[in-house]
């Protein structure tokens, strides 16, 4: 999963301090939980603060769980942007719903694709909604099927070659996973050059 992707919109980068707290949390969280969580609220920028809670979600007792996940959300929403939002909310989604909240997982999922949208220059929106994707599905591919439908609706194969791409990646790791499964990606694709050279790809075509 991605670690870090900065913003165009947002010149500042991470504070040394985000950056090794992060790391740490993620070296300590397994063994100790209380100490991870208490350095991640330290933590200044809310990307790595979103990852560094999702972190110590993930190794947490079950009843503590719920509330370090909505934390991590809550520091997701601290970003400065849409893009980087939509971007890093891919750690806590995924760890509550490999963590048995899925409800939950499913309703904030809902909540930050209606965000997807406002994420500009269409680069940006592909690769945030990459992550967001990645993410999920590799937590259950289910689950990751919103996204899929919200890639199909923003982001068209044709007009970026980083979408082309996404599609492609898509398409792979479907078919990776049950072979026959590009297929699908493919048919569901807007008619044109991307989907043409996926079906070659693929010797659909």
């Amino acid at each position: 999963m991605t670690a870090y992707l900065r913003s165009k919109l947002v010149p500042d980068r991470p504070t040394m301090a985000s950056v090794r707290g992060r790391a740490e949390v993620s070296r300590i969280a397994p063994t100790d939980p209380a100490r991870a969580l208490a350095l991640a609220h330290t933590i200044p920028d809310a990307w790595y603060r979103a990852q560094a809670l999702s972190c110590v979600a993930e190794h947490a007792r079950e009843s503590s769980v719920g509330s370090i996940a909505g934390q991590a959300i809550a520091a997701a929403y601290d970003c400065s942007d849409a893009y980087n939002t939509v971007a890093v909310m891919s750690w806590p989604l995924r760890v509550a719903w490999s963590r048995g909240r899925q409800a939950c997982a499913r309703a904030e999922l809902d909540r930050v694709l209606r965000l997807a949208p406002e994420v500009e220059p269409l680069a940006s929106r592909i690769f945030a909604l990459n992550c967001l994707w990645s993410g999920c599905n590799a937590a259950d591919d289910a689950f990751a099927e919103p996204i899929w439908q919200a890639i199909l609706r923003l982001c068209n194969p044709d007009h970026h070659w980083r979408a082309a791409r996404l599609y492609r990646h898509i398409a792979e790791v479907r078919e990776q996973r049950q072979a026959g499964s590009a297929a699908s990606v493919i048919a569901a694709m807007p008619e044109g050059k991307a989907k043409a050279a996926l079906a070659r790809r693929f010797k659909l075509a």
